[in-house]
C-alpha cells in the first residue's frame, strides 16, 4: 500500500506544471476505471490500454492537464506539445504545423500517432495529421497524455515514435454552460460556447467554437504567399448508463473552414487559392462490465475528410506534350535541368533519344507554338474515408496479473484525381495483447505486442517488453525494449501525382481538358514498413518532503527502412538514422502558492544518409516555467520554450511568455480573465521546402514584431 500511495503521488506531481495537484488527481481517478488493488490512485491509460500508475507503465509519459494549459496561457494543441521533452514543433506557415517526436522528416511528419479520446485522427491516404483542424476545442481538453517512445505494441503502425492522446472532459464533469472569447495579435479571434446537461442517466455536452487568424506577416511566394485560417468546430457528446453494467459513449464532431495553403504552381494566375476543408467524425463506444474483474468494450468509428482547392493557371503548350511526359518518366532530373535553363548532362542514350523526340514535336507546332500559353483550372481536391470496428477485452486473472487483448478491422480509402487517380482503398486487420505482471511488490513486468495485416503493405508485428523496479517508496527504475513500425500510406504505395486542367483555352488536341506532363506515378508499390528498435532506461523520483518529482530517461532508437522522399529522388526503403540522447521532465512545489515545471531533451542524430532525416533536428530543446498564486484569485506565470534548430535550413526557436490571470464574479456568474504577453527572440522561422525544378530551397516566414499579445475572458453559468 505504501508503494501504491507513493506511485499515486508521483503520477500527480509529474503532471507537467500542475500547481493544483489534488484537483488533478481527483479528476483522473474519477475519469477512469482501475482494476488495480487500489482504485483511488491516479492513472494513465495511453501506453498499454490498461489503467496504470506512472510507476508501472512501460514507457515515459508526459501528462499536460487543463490546469497547466490555462495557467501558462497555452492556446493550441501544437503549442501545448512544446512542453513535451524531445517534441519538435515547427510552425512552417500559419496553419501548417510540422510536429515530430525527435524530429526527422519535416516535409510531412508521419511517424507520430494522434488520438482524440482514443480514436486516431491520422489520415490514411496521405499519412498526415491536420493539426490546425483537430476536431476538439481547447476548452474541452481535460488532459493530454503523450507516450514518449514507440507505442506500436498498443496502437499498431503509425505509432512508431510516440502517441499523443487528447482526452476530453466527460459531460458530467463540466459546467452547465461556458462562454469564452479571446483576441490578440496576428488577427487572432477565438470563441467557444459549451452547454451541458443530464437527462435521466445520460450526460450531454455540446461545444461550438471558432478560430481565425492571419498567419505570418511575411511569407514568400514559394510557400504560397498566404496562410490565414478560418475554422469552425462543433462537438456533440452523449454518455449514459444502459443498466446491467453497460454504458454507451457517443461522439459526433465537425471541423472545417478556409485555409491559406501552399500551391506548388509557379504559373498560377489566381493570387489566393484558398483551400476549403471539412471533416465529419462519428464514434461509438459500448462498454460492458461483465464482473468486477472482466470488462468488454466494442467501439466503432467513421470519418470523412474532404478538401477542395482550385486555381487558374497558364502553362506553355509544350507542358502538355506526351513526349515531355515520357522524358520526365525516364529522368525527372533531366527535365529539371532543361526547365532551369541548364544544359542537361548525365542522361542515358534513351534520355537523349526522348529529348530528340520532344524537340521534333515542339518544332512541329511552328514558331512560338511550343511556348504559347494554355490556360485552365487545376485543383488539389480529395476525399479520405475511414470506417473501423474494434473489440477489446480487459481481464484481471489474479492479484498479480492483468491482461488486455482484442482485434479489429478498418476500411480506408482516398479519392483524388490529383494524388491517386481513381479511388483507391485498402483493408487493415489487427490483433493486440498486453499483460501486466506483479510477482512481487518491488517489480512490475509488462509484455505486449500488436500484429497487423494490411492489404497494400503486408503484415507487421510490434512487440514490447519492460521491467519496472521499485527501489523504494520514492524511486522506480524502468527498463524498456520495443519495436515499432509505420506502414506506407496509400499515396506512397499507389500514388499518381498529376494535374489535369479543365476548361482549357485554347483547346489541346481538340479537348477542353489537358494533362500537365510533369508528374506521374509516385507510389513504389512494393514498399516495406518503416521500423524502429528502441531501448530505454528510465528513472522516476518522488520526494514528497521536498515537493519534487522527476522523470529521466536515456534512449537509443535505431530507425531503419525509412522512406523519406526528397524532390526527384523517388521512394524506397533505403533510409536509416540512429537517435540517442537523454530527457528530463519534472515539477516542483517550491513553497505555498509557488510551483515550477521543467522539460529538457538532449538529442544526437547520426548515420542518416538521406537529407530528409536531418530536416528537423535540435540537439537541445525544452521548456521551463514558474507560477505564483497571489491573493485575490490572481496568478502570474512565466514560461520559456526553446529549441536549438540544428536541422538543414532550420532556424532556432526561443520564446518567453508572461501570463496573468484573475478570477472574479460577473454578477452572480463565475468568470476569469487573462492576458498573455509573448516575446520571440527571433520573429522568423526558417525551414526548407521542395520546389520544382530548383529542388530544396530555404523558406523564411516571419512576424513583423517580436511581441505577441493575447487577452481572454471566460464565463461559466
Amino acid at each position: 500500500m505504501r508503494r501504491a500511495v507513493a506511485a499515486a503521488a508521483a503520477a500527480c506531481a509529474l503532471q507537467i506544471g500542475c500547481g493544483l495537484v489534488a484537483p488533478a488527481c481527483a479528476q483522473q481517478a474519477d475519469a477512469s476505471t482501475d482494476y488495480a488493488a487500489d482504485p483511488s490512485y491516479p492513472v494513465v491509460i495511453t501506453p498499454t490500454r490498461l489503467h496504470q500508475s506512472l510507476a508501472d507503465v512501460p514507457a515515459s509519459v508526459t501528462v499536460i492537464t487543463a490546469e497547466t494549459i490555462r495557467r501558462y496561457g497555452i492556446t493550441s494543441i501544437p503549442e501545448a506539445l512544446r512542453l513535451v521533452p524531445g517534441m519538435a514543433v515547427l510552425q512552417a506557415t500559419g496553419n501548417d504545423w510540422r510536429i515530430n517526436y525527435h524530429g526527422g522528416y519535416a516535409f510531412s511528419p508521419r511517424r507520430l500517432n494522434v488520438l482524440v479520446d482514443g480514436v486516431s485522427v491520422y489520415r490514411p491516404g496521405l499519412a498526415r495529421v491536420e493539426w490546425a483542424q483537430l476536431p476538439v476545442a481547447m476548452e474541452d481538453v481535460e488532459r493530454i497524455e503523450v507516450t514518449r517512445g514507440p507505442d506500436s505494441a498498443a496502437y499498431g503502425p503509425n505509432s512508431m515514435t510516440a502517441v499523443v492522446n487528447i482526452l476530453t472532459w466527460h459531460a458530467r464533469d463540466v459546467e452547465r454552460g461556458l462562454a469564452s472569447v479571446a483576441a490578440g495579435s496576428h488577427g487572432t479571434v477565438e470563441t467557444t460556447l459549451r452547454l451541458a446537461t443530464t437527462v435521466g442517466g445520460t450526460s450531454l455536452r455540446a461545444t461550438a467554437s471558432t478560430h481565425r487568424d492571419s498567419g505570418y506577416d511575411q511569407l514568400p511566394a514559394a510557400a504560397g504567399g498566404h496562410d490565414s485560417t478560418r475554422l469552425q468546430r462543433l462537438n456533440l457528446r452523449a454518455q449514459g448508463e444502459l443498466g446491467d453494467g453497460s454504458s454507451l459513449d457517443l461522439q459526433l464532431a465537425y471541423a472545417g473552414g478556409r485555409f491559406g495553403t501552399t500551391v506548388a504552381d509557379p504559373l498560377r494566375t489566381t493570387p489566393d487559392p484558398q483551400q476549403r476543408r471539412a471533416e465529419m467524425t462519428f464514434s461509438a463506444r459500448w462498454t460492458r462490465q461483465l464482473s468486477a474483474t472482466h470488462e468488454l468494450q466494442l467501439s466503432a468509428h467513421a470519418s470523412h475528410a474532404a478538401q477542395r482547392q482550385s486555381w487558374r493557371t497558364c502553362w506553355p503548350r509544350v507542358a502538355f506534350m506526351p513526349q515531355l511526359g515520357a522524358l520526365y518518366a525516364s529522368n525527372p532530373a533531366y527535365v529539371a535541368s532543361i526547365l532551369a535553363g541548364r544544359v542537361p548532362s548525365g542522361g542515358s542514350a534513351q534520355d537523349d533519344a526522348l529529348l530528340g523526340q520532344l524537340l521534333v514535336a515542339a518544332f512541329s507546332l511552328g514558331p512560338g507554338g511550343a511556348t504559347a500559353p494554355v490556360c485552365g483550372w487545376a485543383n488539389q481536391d480529395g476525399d479520405e474515408q475511414r470506417q473501423q470496428l474494434e473489440l477489446q477485452d480487459t481481464l484481471v486473472l489474479s492479484d498479480t496479473l492483468r491482461v488486455v487483448s482484442g482485434g479489429g478491422i478498418r476500411w480506408q480509402s482516398i479519392d483524388s484525381a490529383t494524388y491517386v487517380g481513381p479511388k483507391i482503398g485498402n483493408t487493415v486487420r489487427w490483433a493486440f495483447g498486453h499483460a501486466e505482471y506483479r510477482p512481487a511488490s518491488w517489480v512490475t513486468a509488462n509484455l505486449g505486442g500488436y500484429f497487423e495485416s494490411n492489404s497494400l503493405s503486408g503484415s507487421s508485428f510490434s512487440p514490447r517488453a519492460a521491467l519496472n523496479l521499485h527501489l523504494s517508496d520514492s524511486q522506480t527504475v524502468r527498463l524498456v525494449m520495443s519495436k515499432g513500425t509505420r506502414s506506407p500510406d496509400i499515396f506512397e504505395e499507389k500514388g499518381v501525382w498529376t494535374y489535369t486542367l479543365s476548361g482549357v483555352t485554347p483547346q489541346v488536341d481538340g479537348r477542353s481538358t489537358a494533362l500537365i506532363q510533369l508528374g506521374g506515378s509516385v507510389g513504389a508499390g512494393n514498399l516495406d514498413s518503416e521500423r524502429i528498435f528502441s531501448r530505454e532506461l528510465g528513472w522516476l523520483l518522488l520526494r514528497r518532503d521536498l515537493g519534487l518529482a522527476l522523470d529521466a530517461r536515456l534512449f537509443d532508437d535505431r530507425l531503419s527502412r525509412l522512406t523519406p522522399s526528397l524532390p526527384l529522388s523517388g521512394l524506397s526503403n533505403g533510409g536509416h538514422v540512429r537517435l540517442t540522447g537523454a530527457e528530463l521532465q519534472g515539477s516542483w512545489e517550491l513553497a505555498q502558492g509557488w510551483s515550477a515545471m521543467l522539460g529538457y531533451a538532449y538529442l544526437i542524430s547520426r548515420d542518416a544518409p538521406d537529407l530528409a532525416e536531418r530536416m528537423q533536428y535540435s540537439r537541445h530543446s525544452g521548456s521551463v516555467g514558474i507560477s505564483r498564486a497571489l491573493p485575490g484569485d490572481w496568478r502570474v506565470s512565466l514560461a520559456h520554450y526553446g529549441a536549438s534548430g540544428d536541422g538543414y535550413e532550420e532556424s532556432r526557436y526561443s520564446r518567453t511568455d508572461l501570463a496573468v490571470t484573475h478570477g472574479f464574479r460577473l454578477g452572480a456568474l463565475p468568470a476569469s480573465a487573462g492576458i498573455v504577453l509573448g516575446w520571440l527572440d527571433s520573429p522568423a522561422a526558417t525551414t526548407a521546402e521542395s520546389s520544382f525544378p530548383a529542388g530544396l530551397v530555404p523558406v523564411r516566414a516571419a512576424y513583423d514584431s517580436r511581441f505577441n499579445l493575447r487577452g481572454s475572458l471566460r464565463i461559466t453559468f
